[in-house]
């Protein structure tokens, strides 16, 4: 039996288990909404009269804004707005198969890409402040010994503020312009660290903010290190199973998308055409991008996260202290921010790099959330964090 095959049968026992399959016809929703799987509907609230007309206008606002995105972002889009929890929009625009007029579902499940990051640093910090399993002082050398040079100089917190100095993962395991054979194997996290070690430059820890997966392939490591459990164990047992987040998993090795989804792809350069890559291996991001969710399942995480659920006040206050990294932008632990006009301050993340998909995940202070993804891994044109799409959904 190949390696694939052998811890793919182990993984789809596991997921079974853990995973309770919810009704796929309809998702009934506080406020008697429902939110079709077709995505074309949007929740209406039992409000009537001007709110009702203000409703459906604000809908049709987004529902056009998603289709102009089509063309830029496609091939397909799918859009989720929640407001305190509660569906105010699901559409989708563009196509779920390339060739077809089938369109993304409401239940689709996806690759949520660098989103997995959010949740290892909820995770994390949980961890170390839960019992004291490890510190945010700790250092790399302490967990990992030998692991990364300097690692005695490099500290938990530094890797969830990617203020490592370590060089960036991605690049030296794909490439360039990746062929497609790389996510055909399966990658041990311990490689992916020395492949980036071997290939990049690297500055002194702390001096800097600079963006590098290999942060959150150490801190999964460590964590496994720090409890003796499984990385997919520890977020099933803390973070999936406590939320519900009955649709969502961490395939470590299964190359195949399970359950409802649409087809992924991926585009190398400008103008070419798009490659199904939907059966990659999830281990090519790890602990930096492996999870598979939910529209529905993302906006509940970040509900959850800055709503208290999931780490006390001081953690969250730590996690969301953030680094400028841009105009209207910030980073703080595992964590983006985002100073939207008008005051709002939205934090989330984005989800590039993830094979066939990506996506950007954000909810405002004021409990407004946005998940938006599309079918295509494209390495020309990501999508950004502002999109006129988050923008219109944050304030119509």
């Amino acid at each position: 039996m190949s390696e694939f095959a052998e811890q793919d049968e182990r993984e789809r026992r596991d997921q079974q288990d853990q995973r309770g399959r919810r009704g796929r016809l309809e998702r009934r929703v506080p406020g008697d909404q429902t939110v079709p799987e077709d995505g074309s509907g949007n929740g209406r609230g039992n409000a009537d009269g001007d709110a009702d007309e203000d409703g459906e206008g604000r809908r049709e606002t987004l529902r056009l804004v998603l289709e102009s995105m089509v063309p830029e972002f496609g091939p397909g889009l799918f859009a989720l707005v929640t407001e305190h929890g509660r569906p105010t929009f699901a559409g989708a625009a563009g196509t779920a198969e390339v060739g077809t007029e089938r369109r993304i579902q409401a239940d689709d499940r996806f690759r949520i890409g660098g989103v997995t990051q959010t949740f290892v640093a909820a995770l994390v910090l949980q961890l170390a402040g839960d019992g004291g399993a490890l510190s945010l002082d700790d250092t790399v050398e302490r967990w990992l010994p030998g692991a990364v040079p300097g690692g005695e100089r490099i500290t938990v917190e530094h890797l969830l503020r990617m203020r490592s100095g370590l060089p960036h993962q991605v690049p030296a395991l794909l490439g360039g312009r990746p062929d497609g054979s790389v996510y055909a194997r399966y990658h041990a996290p311990e490689e992916l660290v020395a492949r980036a070690v071997a290939a990049g430059a690297r500055h002194e820890p702390g001096a800097r903010h600079a963006y590098s997966s290999t942060n959150y392939v150490l801190l999964g490591l460590i964590a496994e290190r720090a409890t003796g459990r499984r990385l997919g164990a520890l977020l099933w047992e803390r973070i999936f199973a406590p939320l519900d987040l009955d649709d969502t998993d961490f395939p470590e090795v299964d190359p195949h998308l399970r359950g409802p989804h649409a087809t992924g792809y991926a585009r190398v350069a400008l103008g070419a055409p798009y490659v199904d890559l939907t059966t990659a291996t999830p281990s090519q991001a790890w602990a930096a991008g492996a999870i598979v969710s939910t529209p529905r399942d993302v906006a509940r995480f970040l509900d959850a996260l800055m709503g208290g659920e999931l780490l006390d006040k001081a953690a969250w206050e730590a996690m969301a202290d953030t680094t400028s990294t841009g105009e209207r932008r910030g980073y703080g632990m595992g964590l983006m921010r985002v100073d939207l006009p008008g005051g709002e301050v939205a934090y989330g993340h984005t989800g590039g790099g993830a094979p066939g998909f990506d996506c950007v995940a954000l909810r405002s202070e004021s409990g407004r959330a946005v998940v938006l993804y599309r079918n295509a891994m494209d390495l020309t044109n990501p999508l950004p964090l502002h999109l006129p799409f988050v923008f219109e959904a944050m304030y119509s």
